[in-house]
């Protein structure tokens, strides 16, 4: 055989069979052929159409010439039995009499000389090509050499057809993935590939399928002009009608195993998608508020068209091919609606990319609401997490396995969750890099982000948040459009904060530059029509005249001044009263609240009345309820102020009672009413950022009483003998959990200290009104609970030193704000613990992310143990309750305070623990499951070295020459983490320790640090050759 490649043409004695090839297997070719060229870029037909066998060959040639003069050589001829097959295939169908066997067989040679052109740039797509076309071409027979079943068997040419299709469909998923601009294919190619290979292997089957039939049927005429016909030893004729019916089964088995595989690769991929979402782990919120926003607006279809309407650069933004602002900052004032007028803007890009004439059908639109009492909603990380995840939710998973949608792009998503080594995605440049991708893959891509000055309420780093969020945005915008202009375009709503508009000047929008300025007068006619629905619909209970609704509008939208939170106070409001006559009085002129603060004290004052005619017990505690949604360090779960109305501490013999004291509505936002959302889930909020800041303005919500009752809360809960007493009993462990003793365990053990330090910072007021009943109650309560706290762990707490003897800066702060207490009788109690806050909040951040007292970091431990290993969310504790009714439904919690999963937790130990290890080893192996690297690395330094000698195909550098085999030892020593052996004891040793990236031998010298003795000397040589 040459050495050049391609060379031999397979062909035959035969002219054009006069019985030819059916006519529905020509039909079926011809089909195959068509909606393959349907996929191709315009640029690509004629190239494609003019390509021949020898066309390829002669680039195969030209390439390996190039090859050899770099020394570059990577054994083209992995390619010759495909070529050979295919040249096979195209000499029997034009020896059947097809029809355009040219045109036909354009659809193998194009593709093939436009992937080995276009990947030659990339050796390790290269190399993957030729792999394929190895694997696929083991699988083809000489076909030329079973003419004569052809010729015999109509039946038999049918596995032609099948070969074709099987052929194309690997050059249709490779096509779709190489015609991407060359950046782009580049970084999905890995990823993508590997996520192909159950594919290639199904191909390789199905064409092992068609060569089995082939070569058992055809194996009597196989060769037949080599045989002596006149001597009466020559095959006989074939039997046709044998033939035929395992012809039927053969297509029976290839339609079962296409069938089997197609569900396999949807079962494969909905699971991959599934596993994607996971790992970004991006709360429902967004998409549950959007829902809704949208339910809110549709009583009236047509409010909020004036946006686009009214405002030429949201509606240029929106439909021109070309943009003339691709970034547009919509900006106005608080409580105007723009967070509904966003999700209206979603709404409306969704309906026209169904229609596709304004905006091409192909269109993406993602989105994020910011919110500001929730800090998983206020980050840059958050917000890429949000978008993320809209986009891969967006992804098919059924079809092709690379096709014109998000799709494509899951591969790269899922081998970056395989390798980023945790369970959820905590990387914003990782996140950054797969929406990226996702941008550049989409022809039009909409992006509308609401509320970026809600991440003000942060209280660090909120204009760095706020400007990587714009900048990250606007960078993407500007990258796109040098690739095509107009593909991305983002939509930032917000107020005009200091914060935002710095962020928006420096990318360059500003008033005359893709900055629009609503005017809440705007909005007066959507109010009006939307009060007008609401009347007509919701308050029938009223029986109104046409007049008095007519009254009720009007008031209602003047008394809004274009505020669509007003009106919806104001509704609320008006909607509790309890009847007609009361309604009427309220709408009179001047009778409506006219500040928000006012509108929320009186929708207060109307929770208070409604719960006061059940009891005075009802609105005591909902008072409470909602002073703790106000006043908690984060945002409390709905099982969270259970376990605090569980609590008891004067109940010595049962001081946490769920099945007692928990609240048992059905519907909390009935008996909290218009004041808070219940969220699906575990979740509960306040209506409105605005809600916090004028709720904590009325009488019945005093913040500061509240943090001093939730520090005395914490300090007593965890004075508790379950996590005080060092003589607690595993039993009376296993007993107290399903009574959920635990269950405030999370929210105590993180935020006890910052409620401590609220009270010093902010309430001393609280105590030094000794004239003031409750003050006393305060003092007394809040007294006892330090008294026991430090009882209960007095060897854990600093002791206080001498404050002389402390740098000034250090005794200034630390005496700042406890010095007022000093008149007060628990000063001493307070400044113990505020000193141990103090220099526990001074730490490094290792020990920050710790309770911060040993005893609790141990019992914490334990009990979370206890729970997981014995306990799922399903169990019944007493009666019908259940453990996810007391503790939530994940058990599984990181063990770092300071981490969101420390409370959010996992619903399975598997993520918690790739969670973990991510805070550990943040440096995994990329390959899943690797045995060598369990635990991952410390630095990336050592993650590439053990990927380049454990795993050099997966590595970045060129594909290794296999080295040749040579005699071995016995190996003797076996690793107890990968169970690889060595001949020596002591490289077994270096070994074990490269698995963890430790290096205990250092350089005498300069201090550079080896994992194998023989490591370190070998290079401490080299400075005393230097030195010499």
């Amino acid at each position: 055989m040459s050495d050049s490649v391609g060379g031999s043409r397979a062909s035959g004695p035969h002219a054009r069979h006069e019985a030819g090839i059916p006519d529905d297997a020509a039909l079926a070719l011809e089909k195959a052929a068509a909606s393959f060229k349907a996929l191709l870029n315009a640029n690509h037909v004629d190239e494609f159409e003019r390509a021949t066998s020898r066309s390829v060959c002669a680039d195969l040639n030209s390439m390996q010439a190039r090859q050899l003069e770099l020394r570059a050589l990577v054994n083209l001829k992995r390619v010759q039995m495909f070529l050979d097959g295919m040249n096979a295939l195209q000499t029997v169908l034009g020896n059947l009499g097809v029809e355009n066997v040219s045109g036909i067989m354009a659809c193998i040679w194009g593709p093939m000389g436009f992937f080995f052109k276009t990947t030659e740039v990339n050796e390790k797509a290269f190399d993957h090509i030729l792999e394929v076309y190895q694997q696929l071409g083991l699988q083809l027979l000489p076909l030329s050499q079973y003419m004569q079943l052809f010729e015999a068997s109509r039946e038999s040419r049918w596995c032609l057809v099948y070969i074709y299709k099987d052929v194309l469909e690997f050059h249709s998923i490779a096509y779709k993935l190489f015609s991407l601009r060359n950046a782009l294919w580049a970084k999905l190619h890995r990823a993508t590939w590997k996520d192909l290979e159950p594919t290639f292997d199904h191909l390789a089957a199905t064409l092992k399928l068609h060569a089995d039939f082939i070569e058992k049927h055809g194996a009597p005429l196989h060769d037949r002009h080599g045989s002596r016909i006149d001597s009466g030893f020559g095959p006989g004729p074939i039997d046709t009608t044998t033939t035929a019916e395992q012809h039927k089964v053969y297509e029976t088995t290839y339609a079962e195993e296409q069938r089997k595989f197609k569900s396999a690769e949807e079962t494969r991929r909905r699971e991959q998608k599934n596993k994607i979402l996971k790992w970004i782990a991006a709360p429902n919120k967004t998409e549950v508020e959007h829902r809704k926003h949208l339910q809110t607006a549709e009583i009236c279809p047509e409010n909020g068209r004036w946006l686009w309407r009214q405002h030429d650069e949201v509606s240029n933004w929106i439909s021109e091919d070309l943009p003339v602002w691709p970034t547009v900052w919509v900006q106005g004032p608080r409580g105007m609606g723009k967070t509904i007028l966003s999700s209206l803007v979603v709404r409306h890009l969704e309906k026209l990319a169904e229609d596709g004439i304004k905006v091409p059908p192909d269109s993406q639109v993602c989105y994020f609401h910011c919110y500001s009492e929730d800090p998983e909603f206020q980050t840059y990380l958050g917000i890429l997490r949000g978008i993320l995840h809209q986009l891969v939710w967006a992804a098919g998973v059924g079809g092709e396995p690379v096709s014109n949608n998000h799709a494509a792009i899951l591969p790269l998503c899922d081998d970056k969750r395989t390798t980023s080594g945790g369970s959820t995605l905590t990387n914003p440049d990782t996140a950054a890099q797969l929406i990226e991708v996702f941008f550049e893959y989409n022809s039009r891509q909409y992006v509308v982000v609401d509320g970026l000055d809600e991440c003000e309420t942060l209280a660090e780093g909120a204009s760095t948040e706020i400007l990587q969020t714009v900048q990250f945005l606007n960078q993407q915008v500007l990258r796109c459009d040098e690739l095509s202009q107009g593909q991305l375009r983002v939509l930032f709503v917000s107020q005009s904060t200091p914060d935002v508009r710095k962020a928006m000047t420096k990318i360059g929008i500003g008033p005359d530059a893709g900055e629009v300025i609503l005017d809440p007068k705007d909005n007066l006619v959507d109010i009006g029509r939307w009060v007008k629905k609401r009347v007509d619909g919701e308050w029938q209970k009223f029986n109104l005249t046409e007049r008095q609704k007519e009254v009720i509008e009007n008031h209602v939208t003047a008394q809004s001044e274009g505020f669509f939170l007003r009106a919806s106070l104001t509704m609320a409001y008006l909607s509790s009263q309890i009847n007609k006559e009361n309604l009427l009085e309220k709408v009179k002129p001047g009778m409506l609240p006219k500040k928000l603060s006012k509108l929320y004290e009186e929708l207060l004052e109307a929770v208070k009345a409604r719960l006061q005619e059940r009891s005075e017990g009802h609105w005591i505690q909902a008072r409470q309820l909602l002073g703790w949604l106000v006043c908690a360090h984060r945002p409390l779960k709905w099982h969270e102020i259970q376990a605090i109305l569980a609590f008891n501490p004067d109940r010595e013999d049962n001081p946490v009672d769920f099945d007692m004291r928990m609240i048992r509505e059905d519907n909390i936002g009935d008996y909290l009413g218009s004041l808070v959302h219940v969220l699906p889930g575990d979740n509960i909020r306040l209506i409105h950022s605005t809600a916090k800041e004028h709720l904590v303005q009325t009488d019945h919500i005093k913040p500061e009483h509240v943090q001093c009752e939730l520090a005395t809360i914490c300090l007593r809960y965890l004075s508790l003998r379950c996590f005080a007493a060092e003589d607690y009993r595993e039993d009376e462990r296993r007993n107290d959990i399903p009574h959920g003793y635990f269950s405030f365990q999370d929210y105590a053990m993180s935020c006890w200290f910052r409620h401590i330090v609220t009270v010093v910072q902010n309430c001393c007021n609280v105590f030094l009104e000794p004239s003031f009943e409750q003050g006393r109650d305060y003092t007394r309560s809040f007294s006892t609970a330090l008294e026991m706290f430090i009882s209960a762990y007095d060897a854990d707490l600093k002791l206080l030193p001498d404050l002389n003897g402390l740098p000034d800066t250090a005794s200034d702060l630390l005496r700042k704000d406890i010095d007022r207490y000093a008149s007060l009788p628990f000063y001493g109690s307070l400044f113990r613990v505020w000193y141990h806050i103090f220099q526990h909040q001074n730490s490094p951040s290792e020990e920050r992310n710790k309770v911060g007292i040993a005893r609790l970091d141990a019992v914490l431990e334990t009990h979370r143990a206890a729970i997981e290993k014995d306990f799922s969310p399903g169990d019944k504790t007493v009666n019908e309750d259940t453990m996810g009714d007391y503790y939530g439904p994940n058990l599984f919690k990181c063990n770092r305070t300071l981490c969101r999963f420390f409370h959010h937790g996992f619903d399975n130990k598997a993520d918690r623990e790739k969670h973990v290890k991510r805070h550990d080893r943040p440096y995994p192996c990329k390959i899943e499951g690797c045995g060598f690297a369990p635990v991952g690395f410390s630095s990336n330094k050592d993650l590439q070295r053990h990927m380049r000698n454990y795993h050099p195909n997966d590595s970045d550098g060129p594909t290794p020459f296999l080295q040749m085999s040579r005699r071995t030892e016995t190996a003797r020593f076996q690793c107890t983490i990968c169970q690889k052996s060595f001949t020596r004891n002591i490289n077994l040793k270096g070994h074990e320790r490269s698995h963890f990236g430790e290096r205990p031998y250092a350089c005498s010298t300069c201090g550079k640090a080896f994992a194998r003795l023989n490591d370190c000397r070998r290079h401490e040589r080299i400075h005393a050759r230097r030195g010499a």
